[in-house]
């Protein structure tokens, strides 16, 4: 087939969760079909990785956005009664850009990956629009405001609601929506009950991310993201100032390595802390989890999988994650990874798992049979390939024909 992908950001390098999915989901297509991938860049030196995605998929079309401009522009959009993720996410010349690819290719499908891209086909109607809305984003605004002052949350709630509407007309135009877990599905088919829905769970390179031969000996914490993200900001800081001081109390030498890019200033001063250490972006994060006796993710506001456990649990580390982290996923507590939302109690935990290697060991083994039995991208590209296979199939019926 022909296929038009949307991607909200250029997904490459694969580091980070969005950008994981997407450039999974794009190299499948393009090793099947012919695919032209349509994307925004806004990083500042994006050359490297352009060239590097090209040589997969030779079919590009882009156009590079200023984060700190828009940043001011979606703020602004939120007077002006827009919601701020669409505005953010919108460029004229893109969406030029896309306009004449719709209009003069033939495609035989449209695969947007984040609902903020559905409103570049809004009018589009010559094709199968299949709707990846990984998460629900607009929940995720809801969950901010628990966690911010009264005079800041009223803001999200407005950008929650804005952005709601948004994701139900995207639902709609769709002829399927997938997303990434279960729970995102029921939360999707609250808002849009009619919607034909699939779950195509997140994947892990089992290959890239492998155990270590020898596991770590050192008390040493890891805490893995994009250090700008609002949830792993949050989580950064919620764990340097409530449950690590509790750890250093029984475990002295214990260090907590705050791992991922563009840290905001308020994570960077973090490191002022004894035993803290913020690395800014790194080229690979293996050697940091390799380092690690114990992976945390106290995430208070997340939706959907989060990466950063799985390929945690696929080098055999055991996890102590936040409720809210482990939402997603369907691996049992205290077998495949820990959950705990006490800061006395998750404080405890991860004392004597750093003081007991034999403890750590059999909950990293069944870590990683847990993800290669249940978070393979493979098992997942073939899920993706029987909903292209039924949603192209429906739109070719003389019934779908008559309707359309």
């Amino acid at each position: 087939m022909k296929i038009l992908m949307l991607a909200h950001r250029m997904p490459y390098p694969p580091r980070t969760g969005d950008k994981v999915r997407a450039y999974q989901i794009a190299r499948h297509l393009a090793q099947k079909h012919e695919l032209t991938l349509a994307f925004l860049v806004d990083e500042l030196r994006p050359e490297h990785a352009l060239s590097a995605l090209e040589k997969e998929i030779p079919d590009l079309v882009y156009s590079k956005i200023t984060r700190s401009s828009k940043r001011v522009l979606a703020l602004l959009s939120l007077v002006s009664g827009s919601s701020a993720t669409l505005s953010y996410f919108k460029s004229p010349d893109f969406g030029a850009q896309v306009d004449d690819r719709l209009g003069r290719d033939r495609f035989d499908l449209v695969y947007v990956s984040s609902s903020s891209m559905a409103q570049h086909v809004t009018h589009f109607r010559r094709a199968p629009i299949i709707m990846d809305f990984v998460d629900v984003d607009s929940d995720k605004w809801l969950q901010y405001c628990a966690h911010l002052p009264r005079h800041k949350a009223w803001v999200y709630r407005l950008e929650a609601m804005r952005l709601r509407q948004h994701e139900v007309a995207a639902a709609r135009q769709a002829s399927h929506c997938i997303v990434a877990t279960r729970q995102e599905e029921a939360l999707l088919h609250s808002l849009a009950p009619w919607a034909r829905t699939s779950v195509i769970e997140n994947g892990v390179d089992l290959e890239y991310f492998t155990p270590s031969a020898e596991p770590s000996w050192e008390p040493t914490i890891v805490f893995t993201g994009a250090m700008d993200y609002f949830p792993n900001v949050d989580a950064a800081l919620y764990f340097s100032k409530t449950v690590l001081p509790r750890i250093q109390a029984r475990a002295p030498r214990a260090r907590f390595v705050i791992v991922g890019k563009r840290p905001v200033t308020a994570v960077r001063r973090l490191a002022s802390i004894k035993g803290v250490e913020v690395t800014g972006e790194v080229p690979d994060v293996r050697p940091f989890l390799r380092q690690a006796s114990v992976v945390v993710a106290p995430l208070r506001v997340a939706r959907g999988v989060q990466n950063k456990v799985l390929e945690a649990m696929a080098m055999g580390l055991p996890v102590v994650a936040s409720s809210k982290a482990h939402e997603g996923l369907d691996a049992k507590p205290g077998r495949h990874l820990f959950v705990e939302d006490d800061p006395g109690r998750a404080a405890d935990l991860i004392v004597n798992l750093l003081d007991s290697p034999l403890l750590r060991a059999p909950v990293g083994r069944a870590a990683r049979s847990f993800v290669e039995s249940h978070h393979c991208w493979a098992d997942s590209m073939a899920k993706l390939d029987r909903v292209l296979a039924q949603v192209t199939g429906m739109a070719a019926s003389p019934t779908m024909r008559q309707v359309s």
